[in-house]
């Protein structure tokens, strides 16, 4: 089998690097034959995302869709394309028509609620060029819809389309507890600067933390307006180290519809290495957090703080890390899902 994976992004993005690229080793192992492809380089890529950066150029737009065509017409060449997130970040006309037609087994992975609205989406007059509706074809056509969380997998069915419950899992050969857990008391945020902002709903109960280390990994310190935040770059040789830093994991969240669509691999990252989340009861996480068995949740500024301040204590730290950490490894691991994703190709 030969597979031909359209990744919206390079590898540096968490998007492919979850849901596409960590798989790879495992496929070669299966005697899967695979190309990659992205429409920009990571230096083209980079250029444009930062907490400094909004939006898009439109040089970016004028590279991404003419090479995305060009990776389009090769497609027939493969046994099942593998199309992750989205064909170009605008929507532009013609170009689903043209991969249905050249793929010969399609299937369409989800981890955001692309059918909303384009990634990033073209200014007026370009706009015109833009097809809305492209991924919602794009869920009705493919062969088989990978969906991130059960929200995703409902709305792409919505359409008419085969569609199964396909979560992001992470590494826990890579990600592990600490041998030593961390002296102290660190609560941490890791993430893209793309979702910092929501720290800022939880300023104040995080603002209120009267002893202990705050760690934002992966924003700018003018995203969030946190008074005594260590401000970390995001590095993905030392994330792993970072996260065994903290006592306690953050994933506050916008309770709107977009979100709805996320699928919470912050959780899963502090978890996988024996963190308890406190996290906003919305979306995928709900799927994952037990409240007071392997993690917490909190909406009011009230049940932040008491979360907060509940997890001082080493002792159920240490119980919620435990079961958060069994909690990946029983249901949303790598080891379990590469076999997974090889017999949804397998048996397209």
């Amino acid at each position: 089998m030969r597979v031909l994976f359209l990744t919206l992004y390079p590898e540096a993005a968490a998007s492919p690097r979850y849901r596409v690229h960590q798989f790879l080793p495992y496929l070669r192992e299966r005697g899967i034959e695979y190309t990659v492809r992205t429409p920009l380089s990571e230096v083209e890529w980079r250029k444009h995302t930062g907490p400094s950066r909004q939006g898009r150029a439109f040089w970016y737009h004028a590279r991404e869709t003419p090479r995305r065509f060009s990776q389009l017409l090769e497609s027939s060449s493969y046994d099942v394309v593998f199309l992750q997130k989205a064909i170009t970040t605008a929507y532009v006309h013609g170009l689903d028509r043209l991969l249905r037609h050249r793929a010969k087994r399609l299937v369409f992975d989800i981890d955001d609620a692309v059918h909303l609205a384009p990634p990033h989406a073209l200014r007026m007059p370009w706009r015109l060029l833009e097809d809305r509706n492209q991924s919602l074809r794009i869920m009705s056509r493919a062969d088989l819809v990978l969906a991130g969380n059960t929200w995703l997998a409902d709305e792409a069915e919505a359409q008419g389309g085969r569609a199964v419950h396909f979560p992001t899992v992470v590494d826990t050969d890579r990600f592990t507890p600490p041998a030593n857990l961390p002296e102290g008391f660190s609560v941490g945020w890791m993430g893209a600067p793309s979702t910092a902002g929501a720290l800022n709903t939880i300023a104040p109960a995080l603002n209120s933390l009267k002893a202990g280390e705050l760690i934002v990994a992966g924003a700018s310190a003018g995203q969030v307006h946190l008074e005594a935040a260590r401000i970390e770059p995001w590095h993905y040789d030392t994330e792993v180290q970072l996260l065994q830093q903290l006592s306690v994991g953050l994933m506050p969240l916008p309770q709107d519809t977009w979100s709805r669509g996320k699928c919470a691999l912050k959780a899963l990252l502090y978890m996988a290495v024996g963190v308890p989340c406190i996290a906003t009861p919305w979306g995928a996480v709900k799927d994952i957090i037990r409240h007071g068995e392997n993690g917490f949740f909190a909406e009011t500024d009230a049940e932040w703080r008491t979360a907060l301040e509940a997890l001082r204590d080493p002792a159920l730290r240490g119980q919620l890390g435990e079961a958060a950490r069994s909690t990946v490894e029983s249901q949303f691991s790598l080891r379990k899902a590469a076999p997974a994703l090889v017999d949804h190709l397998e048996t397209l």
